[in-house]
């Protein structure tokens, strides 16, 4: 196999999930048991069969995993750029993605672009209200100003919570993320949380949800694709494989280190 070329798996991919891969950020909210993981799981197994890890056009992943289970079937893809599961290492993550968004801008200016020349990077966040319950001084202020300026940089926030309260979500972080899949909540207010109107505490546990798009009406999702572990599994495996005889290094080829002034290891 070449050193410089990457091959794509063969399958399926869903108008839906692909639609949510191209969204500049999306929240995804619901109660324990709606679903969250399935529709992440749904987009990592698209983003694995639609996009290269080493073209122009690839998608790459910064994962935080504060339940340590979610993400970690993922963190040996070549496409991870970090995992973190603990909570040092999911700031030192956020930071990472600022240093990135920094040194895009930079280069952008340098080149004279308004929009980043080069792959998306989704940092995903699995449950975002263990971040804003621990951290929350530190954590703000980084997800604000991710969500503010990526968009330009191709730095895709995908946030998922459980607890879409107030204090989890506030305005400050919420208005940046224009794009929502909500899921059944526990409550109504919940749910106003989420889309501004009720509804969602009336969707069935588990399966479905209300789709929330820039310049699109409400999107009653009536079923969500479900990839089970054996097929996750083999996707995975897919690229691990051939990252034992094609050694990434497509990250220094995107993100010089004399733009970044950063370690780019994986």
């Amino acid at each position: 196999m070449s050193n410089n070329k990457w091959y794509t798996p063969a399958g399926k991919s869903y108008n839906f999930h692909m639609d949510l891969l191209q969204q500049k950020h999306l929240m995804i909210a619901g109660a324990t048991g709606s679903g969250k993981s399935v529709v992440v799981n749904g987009i990592m197994y698209n983003a694995l069969y639609s996009a290269p890890v080493d073209a122009a056009n690839g998608k790459q992943f910064i994962l935080i995993d504060p339940k340590r289970v979610e993400l970690c079937i993922y963190k040996r893809l070549p496409h991870v750029l970090r995992y973190a599961s603990e909570p040092e290492e999911m700031i030192q993550a956020l930071q990472y993605a600022m240093a990135l968004t920094e040194a895009r801008y930079k280069a952008m200016q340098r080149d004279g672009l308004r929009l980043y020349d080069g792959s998306d990077i989704y940092i995903i966040i699995d449950e975002f209200a263990d971040l804003m319950t621990t951290q929350p001084k530190r954590v703000k202020p980084l997800i604000q100003r991710l969500a503010q300026i990526g968009r330009a940089a191709r730095m895709h926030i995908i946030l998922c919570t459980q607890c879409p309260l107030a204090k989890v979500i506030p305005t400050e972080i919420k208005v940046n993320f224009d794009s929502v899949l909500a899921l059944h909540t526990a409550t109504a207010q919940h749910s106003r949380n989420i889309i501004s109107v009720a509804g969602c505490e009336l969707l069935p546990p588990y399966g479905e949800g209300y789709y929330q798009r820039p310049g699109k009406p409400l999107t009653h999702v009536s079923e969500i694709p479900l990839f089970d572990d054996a097929t996750l599994q083999e996707r995975v495996a897919w690229w691990t494989d051939q990252t034992r005889t094609t050694p990434p290094r497509f990250l220094r080829r995107i993100w010089p280190e004399q733009d970044c002034k950063i370690q780019l290891t994986i």
